[in-house]
């Protein structure tokens, strides 16, 4: 029998409680679901975790790292307006094809704020963290790098919205034609503010 790694036991664990709760609910996912989803024994989520809301909680910096910062790509130096829209266009595609995950952190994150609010909040500025990393990658020097955590903040909460307009309209045109609006708004609105070139007379 092969031994599984502490760490991919943490891996495997967090996506059983992703789909768990994406299926149920916070308070539909017992880890009882948790632990046979992830074919492991129940005394594991204690092991790795501490208790069932460190694991909840796991699954922020979890979702940051390996679905955003992991996948997510910016071509150096394309500029602002065209990062900002690239990495709208891909969270898009990420809510749509990512579906439990998608869902699970919607509703972890409401059951979040109950629990504890500054962890909430340092778990949200996970995701926000990545994305601001990620357009900073594309900055040409005449951009406005003031944008950029705006841009960021506004990207991640579009992305919250996604979730909620397709789990009612499961309609992947009229999901694809809201990301492009989305998508050439805030291309216009980084190009609108970049710095004037200086001239000399």
């Amino acid at each position: 029998m092969t031994r599984v790694s502490n760490e991919q036991r943490r891996i495997d664990l967090i996506n059983a409680a992703v789909e768990v709760i994406a299926e149920r609910g916070v308070s539909g996912a017992t880890t009882r679901m948790i632990a046979d989803r992830a074919e492991s024994p129940l005394t594991m989520i204690h092991y790795c975790f501490g208790a069932k809301e460190d694991l909840y909680f796991a699954i922020f910096e979890h979702l940051a790292t390996s679905q955003f910062d992991e996948v997510l790509h910016i071509l150096p130096g394309v500029g602002l307006g065209r990062a900002a829209a690239s990495l709208t266009r891909q969270v898009g595609a990420w809510v749509y094809d990512t579906t439990a995950y998608a869902r699970a952190q919607t509703e972890l994150f409401v059951w979040a704020t109950r629990q504890d609010v500054d962890k909430a909040r340092r778990g949200y500025a996970f995701t926000v963290d990545v994305f601001a990393a990620k357009l900073r990658e594309g900055l040409r020097p005449e951009d406005d790098d003031h944008l950029v955590d705006v841009i960021a903040r506004i990207i991640a909460s579009y992305g919250d919205g996604l979730v909620l307009h397709d789990l009612a309209y499961s309609d992947k045109a009229i999901h694809q034609t809201c990301v492009d609006a989305m998508a050439e708004s805030l291309e216009h609105l980084a190009d609108a503010h970049r710095a004037l070139p200086v001239t000399t007379s």
